[in-house]
């Protein structure tokens, strides 16, 4: 009896070559690029360990086994533990010379010279053990013993870039020249490419953001929430749609996919003024790669690139994805400055 056919066996699936080779080629065009071709492939070594912990789930332990908590109150799982030793380990040989995790206080010191790296190891890891999409996202910053490369603006990034863990292993990053997307072969666990120069819509009809916290936005936020909710009927003239997956990595990968616009802003909760998302390594490679593919991201009315950290962990509203919808936001802020 023959094998049965592969669902879906595409021969023409769409591939430009592998991460390694367009890093190999784009390094070797200067010697000063070699240091992040190195940190990116480093984080993809890990991410390739870390995917087929992910997808083991519990046949290995309770990843989502909560294990203490971080100096905001924030819980901490195992995996979130476990990823952060892994990152670290992997880009201390990759030669990096900080690397500031969401799970660690301070960043971490090591004998690297000319690059740091933000990371979050894990995002969205309430999602581990109900097969939906947690992430990695990382910043790489240029270093120098004189300055704290994660203080300064996110204009200033080298490099950016994520992995999605979800049906399958999707990689997103840019080193300055446009975004690109690969895909993670689930057989050798190489990383290859399947889009290059990703261009975000700039219209969107998509929304992503927790409904949950509409009650506490402030009004100019809630008023353009209200507007795009009552649809073709309403101001906008159009009906909008809904997309919430409890993941920032997820969500970044959606909409440089399809387009959209995903918010978290501040509110009125205490300890929510400045919403709950990381300016350094959540927002700032999220807007690098915005403004890579012809998206936009603020915190609202400001350029997240702009900003300047005031600490390692601090937080900053975020809006980010299709540019017309990010400015309508925007435009929405501005009529009414005392509301955000």
């Amino acid at each position: 009896m023959s094998a049965p056919a592969t669902p879906g066996n595409d021969e023409a699936g769409v591939q430009y070559g592998s991460v390694d080779e367009y890093l190999s080629t784009w390094a070797a065009e200067d010697l000063s690029r070699q240091g992040v071709a190195a940190l990116i492939n480093g984080v993809l070594d890990a991410a390739c360990l870390l995917s087929a912990r992910i997808a083991a789930g519990s046949l290995e332990g309770d990843l989502a086994h909560l294990v203490g908590s971080n100096t905001d109150g924030d819980a901490q799982k195992a995996i979130d533990i476990a990823s952060h030793e892994l990152f670290v380990e992997i880009l201390a040989r990759a030669g990096a010379a900080r690397v500031l995790s969401e799970e660690a206080d301070a960043p971490v010191m090591l004998n690297g010279q000319h690059f740091a790296v933000a990371i979050d190891p894990i995002d969205g890891s309430g999602n581990v053990g109900l097969g939906t999409p947690v992430g990695t996202i990382f910043s790489i910053m240029p270093f120098c013993e004189a300055e704290d490369p994660f203080l300064t603006p996110g204009k200033r990034q080298a490099a950016a870039g994520y992995v999605s863990f979800g049906n399958t292993v999707d990689l997103g990053f840019s080193v300055g020249e446009g975004v690109l997307l690969a895909t993670m072969h689930p057989q050798t666990g190489e990383f290859l490419i399947v889009k290059r120069q990703v261009q975000i819509p700039r219209d969107t009809s998509e929304l992503a953001y927790n409904a949950s916290n509409h009650r506490h936005l402030h009004p100019a936020m809630s008023l353009y929430l209200q507007d795009c909710l009552t649809g073709k009927e309403g101001t906008r003239g159009r009906d909008f749609n809904m997309r919430w997956l409890g993941s920032a990595v997820g969500e970044l990968h959606r909409i440089l996919i399809r387009g959209g616009v995903f918010f978290y802003a501040g509110d009125k909760r205490p300890g929510f003024e400045n919403g709950r998302l990381r300016l350094v390594y959540e927002a700032n490679p999220i807007a690098f790669l915005m403004e890579q593919a012809g998206g936009r991201a603020t915190d609202g009315t400001t350029a997240i690139l702009d900003k300047i950290p005031t600490s390692h962990h601090c937080r900053t509203p975020l809006v980010f994805g299709s540019a017309t919808e990010v400015d309508v936001i925007a435009s929405y802020l501005n009529s009414n400055p005392t509301s955000e």
